[in-house]
């Protein structure tokens, strides 16, 4: 709550100095997902054979246009599981602040505009920096953005607090440079520099050593929509120090795809992700990659079980419009670790099995095949529903000693 001491300051002293009176909008969502599966996780201990889950998410927003080129937003965000009270007549505390933060618009009469508070991040295809929309409780940062805008790009520079402590210095820190350009029509560049810094000794190095982080991500994305073909490319270079030892990774990722001129819009797609693993545990070097706030749902299959870190992913899809603003989707994917000796992490960047000291479990992962639907039901609600399928390769049946898993989930969102 200290970062939003100098928002509410601001906010007051810009309202008071408002020529004309505030513009208030208002804008929510109230979005229920249930999930059921028949194997609850790969990880040990196993404690029940599967779960079934409803979600709920309800969120309430206030914008306010204060004139003379100051905004304000204020997001109230509830986030529960159904059934998770003990009684219909007690109250959890979930009600929590997901945003709030002002905009003073072109500074110093430049096209240049300033955002402060807590806010939502969103870059390019979200591999790096989201909000993790999907999630029930998603993400937002506190701190400050700027960003220099011009006719056909755009330059975001920004430093946000991730956790706080008693000593400045040990505070978790996310910052970064962002530039976007969009100078050639149906084509995108971005280029950017990502890091982390904290001091509070919590990070685990490979030796299981705590220490602390402080690392770059270094990269560059295209992305392309000539005629009936779409593509994206991304990759990245991360370096820095992870509890005394060096940080030396890289990950890569590129789609392609063709969207026929037909009616139902089909489109076939291919997609192959790769992510730098460890190749010894005993060195003084950390070769794993992390991708930060990925938005790990989108893209690595919908079980969640599988991240952009230490892996490969091959991917298929293909998919059609039955009718205006719905899409019928059918994706693939082939998942193998990069190297035996690293561990296999889940799309939080958790590891699900910790690495091989022989690397005998071999690398096959195994395959995933998601069938998904999603459209518009009414103007202001939001249908989404799907069925996947994990067939369990020989790794995970060698180190779990289970089989293959079925997920399902029905999404309803309210939106206004």
């Amino acid at each position: 709550m200290k970062t939003l001491i100098p928002l509410f300051l601001l906010a007051a002293t810009t309202v008071s100095a408002a020529t004309e009176p505030p513009k208030f909008t208002f804008s929510g969502q109230v979005r229920a997902r249930a999930e059921t599966t028949n194997v609850e996780s790969y990880s040990t201990p196993l404690k029940r054979r599967g779960y079934d889950t409803t979600l709920l998410r309800t969120r309430l927003g206030v914008g306010v246009d204060a004139g003379q080129g100051v905004k304000g937003f204020i997001q109230i965000q509830d986030s529960r599981s159904w059934g998770s009270e003990a009684t219909v007549a007690t109250n959890s505390g979930n009600l929590d602040l997901h945003q709030g933060y002002a905009d003073v618009l072109d500074l110093f009469a430049a096209p240049l505009d300033l955002r402060v508070g807590r806010m939502e991040l969103q870059y390019g295809d979200q591999r790096l920096v989201s909000p993790l929309d999907w999630s029930n409780v998603g993400r937002a940062w506190d701190g400050a953005r700027l960003r220099l805008r011009g006719m056909n790009y755009t330059v975001d520079l920004f430093e946000t607090v991730v956790k706080e402590v008693n000593v400045a210095k040990r505070n978790g820190n996310f910052w970064g440079l962002y530039a976007s350009c969009k100078a050639m029509p149906a084509h995108e560049f971005d280029a950017y520099i990502l890091g982390r810094d904290q001091g509070d000794g919590t990070f685990t190095n490979e030796h299981g050593t705590l220490g602390n982080l402080s690392d770059r991500t270094v990269g560059a994305r295209v992305k392309g929509t000539p005629g009936g073909f779409d593509y994206t490319g991304e990759a990245d270079w991360q370096f820095g120090r992870k509890a005394g030892q060096r940080v030396r990774a890289w990950a890569l990722a590129a789609t392609g795809g063709y969207t026929f001129d037909h009616a139902l819009k089909p489109r076939l797609g291919a997609e192959y992700d790769f992510a730098s693993g460890d190749s010894d545990p005993s060195d003084n070097k950390v070769q794993t990659f992390d991708p930060l706030y990925t938005f790990g749902h989108a893209y690595q299959g919908y079980q969640d079980i599988f991240a952009w870190k230490n892996g490969h992913d091959f991917k298929g899809s293909v998919s059609v419009d039955p009718k205006p603003d719905w899409r019928a989707q059918a994706d693939f994917h082939h998942f193998r670790l990069h190297r035996a000796f690293d561990a296999w992490y889940d799309a939080a960047g958790t590891p699900i099995v910790a690495r091989s000291t022989t690397g005998r479990p071999g690398k096959d992962i195994g395959y995933e095949l998601d069938l998904h639907v999603k459209g518009k039901f009414r103007e202001v609600i939001t249908l989404w529903f799907g069925y996947s399928r994990f067939f369990a390769g020989a790794y995970v049946r060698a180190t779990t000693t289970r089989g293959d898993r079925d997920w399902g989930f029905f999404q309803a969102a309210f939106n206004f």
